[in-house]
């Protein structure tokens, strides 16, 4: 006669399942604020590109004016500086397919007209008319570029200042980009310099 041996089955205590628990607990968190960490940091990155990419148009915005200027025989600072003004904004008009610029009296914390708004086409304005408001700042700021005949060199005057007796050759621009993302503050400049020449 054949015998059949019956194993015992060992069931699974109490504490190996809350230890398999806590190991497959500790797993799910752990991805999960992974994947939260992941997604905050797609947004900050996104953010971040377009308040460069903002930057960088204030930029161009005033290195148009000028290339504009010099193709319609205009002086080649015409409608970037008005009477000693430094600080402004530039809008792009789509109409006149044109940048203008507005001078602003204040640094950019106090701007109210910094405030740039995204418009239905994609574009960015300091114009509220219909748009809608956006996280960011921008203020245009212009030193110039003097150029002093006793050193032969070049020097940048101080905000506000001017060249006085020595000649303005240029502009150092800076585009300034203020925003707020998840309660703090930031800010991000970029500075080039415009000369008087091509």
């Amino acid at each position: 006669m054949f015998r059949f041996k019956i194993k015992q089955q060992i069931g699974q205590t109490l504490l190996e399942v809350i230890i398999a628990l806590a190991v497959i607990t500790t797993g799910v968190v752990s991805s999960l604020s992974l994947t939260s960490y992941n997604l905050t940091t797609v947004f900050s990155s996104e953010t971040r590109l377009i308040a460069a990419n903002l930057a960088r148009e204030g930029i161009e915005a005033a290195r148009q004016l000028r290339d504009s200027n010099w193709l319609a025989g205009n002086p080649w600072n015409q409608g970037i500086v008005d009477a000693g003004k430094y600080r402004l904004t530039v809008n792009f008009d789509p109409s006149a397919n044109a940048w203008t610029t507005q001078s602003q009296a204040v640094d950019i914390g106090a701007c109210a007209n910094c405030q740039l708004y995204l418009a239905g086409s994609g574009v960015y304005s300091h114009n509220a008319a219909g748009n809608t408001a956006t996280a960011y700042k921008r203020l245009i700021t212009l030193k110039q570029i003097c150029w002093q005949d006793v050193s032969g060199s070049e020097v940048v005057m101080a905000v506000g200042q001017n060249c006085g007796a020595n000649p303005l050759i240029g502009y150092q621009v800076e585009s300034l980009l203020a925003w707020t993302e998840a309660g703090r503050a930031h800010q991000l400049s970029v500075i080039d310099r415009l000369y008087d020449w091509k």
